[in-house]
């Protein structure tokens, strides 16, 4: 009958891991704020608990024996899966807070709408929506929606959505007489701007499109229209659902306006193309299971094929 040997002591074991990851017991002493001495007896006292010495003493230094060598990686394994099971029963017996930082225009128009969804899955997470037209510093922030984005060493980036620029009304004003059948019915028209440009050079983003940038694409002179200017974008669609004018809408901020009919697309020929959107967040956040939830929350309401792709890498880890 083969014997069962009782395990060691956990703190002779982990003292042993430190070690052997050195090779060096005044290494291991630093890391666990303790003596070399205290190193020492500890190893001493595991080599006789378990019969066989771990490591070779020679005049320069110490070397794993053979039984240390077959001891080391297992236990390396298994210290790793107690602080990751540790870890994890900490995160889930407090409830988190995830600050996310985004644009004014996009949390009111699309990201509101759509949390209640992730609310109600995972209600140990708390939101803080930080909504500013800056860039974050992740100081503060756990991550951000950006609008556009240049890679930085420093940060991770996926791609959430591609968007669409495009002239919309509301329903109210084709009825009327020139009611966009034509180009030029546009001449007619109050032009609703938003003063805001998110250039975000930092990140490579182009500037925000504007009425002249129409004017070229439609081949049409408004240059004497008349104007009313706000200093956010959803402040302009708002005017327009109340049929104050002509709105530049992005197709992403305009979606569900357009869903219930509120707004409409006029000239659907004409498009042009934004940066689009990116979830960023420090490569120090990636581990953080509240980044993971909500990334692929976030994955799954913008392009679910992608999020199923991030679900079986998850899965295969």
């Amino acid at each position: 009958m083969q014997m069962q040997c009782k395990p060691p002591p956990l703190n002779n074991l982990y003292t042993f891991n430190i070690a052997a990851k050195y090779l060096s017991f005044s290494k291991a002493a630093q890391e666990l704020s303790i003596t070399q001495a205290a190193v020492s007896q500890q190893i001493r006292l595991l080599e006789q608990r378990l019969g066989f010495d771990l490591f070779m003493r020679v005049h320069r230094g110490i070397h794993l024996t053979s039984q240390g060598l077959a001891l080391k990686n297992p236990l390396n394994i298994a210290l790793d899966k107690i602080q990751n099971t540790l870890t994890e029963l900490s995160q889930n017996n407090e409830k988190s807070v995830l600050t996310i930082s985004i644009l004014p225009s996009l949390a009111i128009k699309w990201l509101i709408p759509r949390l209640s969804d992730f609310n109600q899955k995972y209600p140990d997470i708390d939101i803080h929506i930080n909504a500013h037209l800056g860039l974050s510093d992740f100081i503060h922030d756990d991550l951000s929606v950006h609008y556009g984005y240049q890679p930085k060493n420093s940060l991770l980036a996926k791609l959430l959505m591609h968007e669409d620029i495009f002239p919309v009304v509301s329903p109210k004003l084709l009825g009327r007489k020139y009611g966009f059948n034509k180009i030029n019915d546009l001449k007619h028209h109050t032009l609703l701007h938003d003063s805001v440009d998110c250039h975000f050079e930092a990140y490579g983003t182009s500037l925000e499109t504007h009425w002249k940038d129409f004017s070229n694409l439609l081949n049409v002179d408004i240059s004497n229209n008349k104007s009313l200017t706000f200093n956010q974008a959803h402040l302009v669609l708002q005017a327009a659902i109340m049929g104050q004018g002509v709105a530049i809408a992005r197709s992403v901020l305009v979606a569900d306006d357009l869903a219930s009919g509120q707004l409409v697309r006029i000239y659907p020929d004409h498009s042009i193309q934004s940066p689009g959107y990116h979830l960023v967040y420090p490569k120090a956040h990636k581990k953080q299971k509240k980044i993971q939830l909500f990334e692929r929350w976030l994955l799954s309401i913008c392009d679910p094929a992608q999020a199923n792709q991030e679900s079986i890498r998850s899965n295969h880890k």
